[in-house]
């Protein structure tokens, strides 16, 4: 099955730095433009021109929630009154701001840029901020699902900044103050450190034009080297067990493996693929065991594997709900000896991979953040694609056999009555 992953791709580097990737995509109506930033989460330590800064935990996040307000305005009122859907994000390793439209695209592309490009914060929204933000700490904090990732992340890392929520801990969003958004923004929402990703049916080199000229006033004015630090972190996990108890009917629980980092970017991209490939064939309807243990009440309806590989960090985690979280774990222990894959298993799993990167291209949200990450972390997107459509059996085999399973953690959350 040979695919060709097209895509109209212009990029360019303004003068204060900013990058651009503008996309065109003939005949469609709708245009999706991205502006973002590589601060995420883990940037609780940063490199500064050689000095070590300790930020508070979550400031990404708390920042991109700040930055709505333009002149004391709301940016979202100003968005629709333009005819505009827009929206923000923070992952742990980047924030992004987005608007979208089938309208013109200058009027709410210079508003994009000018509230990105200029903080406009003070003390009284600080503290409303403040009181949203704790609201959906605690919101998180009593959804058994995500205690149950949260607590197995913490289980896993003993230093990695994945231990700690993209919210930040309850402690620093209650302290957060002024000078630390201002210093964090100063340091990271540069022209020279932003992305503006565009995917439009219009004319993008007209766009572009337009984009020159919009920026052309506005200089970079940080010149500081900024990269994240990662404290040195060790292969064993940080605590190999967690019992807590919610008020749920059933147990959550958790098998969580701590796996090495992998050496550059494109084989993190090969071995997540092939990894997650495994796990779908594993736990899902592909394998014929899977129908029996839900007859079994090994795990209910909510059950899963995924895999994380990066160049920092990497694991692999099974989950479910289950009336005996004792046979999962067991189960689980069982399946990962199995490190193959069936061949009718392995083409299945790439053609409706493959299909998804086709259907993929044309999901504007999906293509943006896509092109947004590939680029801060240097990688070409189509390669990847690529990459992964050529990927053969014994190229995903291969993947799978330095997986070292001995490095776990198990998680439970229980129901209040069960201790």
């Amino acid at each position: 099955m040979k695919m060709n992953y097209n895509l109209d791709l212009t990029k360019e580097t303004l003068p204060n730095g900013l990058q651009v990737l503008l996309v065109h995509k003939p005949d469609y109506q709708r245009s999706l433009f991205l502006l973002g930033a590589k601060v995420g989460g883990f940037d609780i330590d940063q490199n500064v021109d050689g000095t070590l800064v300790h930020h508070k935990s979550g400031l990404a996040h708390y920042l991109e929630h700040q930055m709505f307000y333009l002149d004391g305005e709301d940016v979202s009122e100003l968005f629709a009154g333009l005819q505009c859907s827009t929206n923000a994000y923070t992952s742990y390793t980047e924030t992004a701001f987005y608007f979208s439209t089938t309208a013109d695209v200058k009027k709410p592309l210079k508003l994009l840029f000018d509230f990105v490009e200029n903080l406009d914060v003070t003390n009284k929204t600080i503290e409303k901020e403040k009181g949203i933000i704790l609201s959906e700490y605690d919101m998180y904090q009593q959804s058994p699902e995500q205690r149950l990732f949260k607590e197995t992340l913490i289980s896993l890392y003993k230093n990695h900044p994945m231990k700690v929520d993209v919210l930040g801990s309850k402690k620093d969003i209650q302290n957060m103050r002024m000078e630390d958004l201002k210093y964090f923004y100063e340091l990271n929402y540069d022209p020279s450190k932003l992305c503006l990703v565009g995917i439009t049916g219009k004319d993008t080199d007209e766009i572009m034009e337009w984009i020159k000229d919009c920026q052309k006033d506005v200089e970079s004015k940080c010149d500081k080297e900024i990269s994240r630090v990662f404290k040195e972190e060790p292969m064993e996990v940080n605590r190999k067990e967690f019992v807590d108890t919610m008020d749920i009917s059933q147990p959550f629980v958790c098998v969580g493996f701590k796996m090495k980092p992998c050496s550059n970017v494109m084989e993190s991209i090969e071995k997540d693929f092939a990894v997650n490939m495994w796990l779908d064939s594993l736990m899902g309807p592909l394998n014929p065991k899977f129908q029996e243990w839900l007859d079994q009440r090994i795990f209910t309806q909510f059950v899963g594997a995924e895999a994380d590989f990066t160049t920092d960090h990497s694991y692999v985690l099974f989950y479910a709900q289950t009336t005996n979280p004792e046979a999962f774990i067991e189960l689980v222990k069982e399946q990962v000896k199995k490190k193959t894959i069936l061949n009718e298993d392995y083409q299945s799993l790439r053609a409706q991979a493959i299909a998804n990167n086709l259907r993929g291209l044309n999901h504007f949200d999906g293509l943006a953040n896509d092109l947004l990450r590939s680029h801060f972390e240097n990688f070409d997107y189509m390669d990847s694609l690529n990459r992964i459509q050529k990927m053969s059996l014994d190229k995903v085999l291969s993947n799978l056999d330095d997986l070292d399973f001995s490095n776990v953690c198990v998680t439970k959350i229980l129901p209040n009555d069960s201790i």
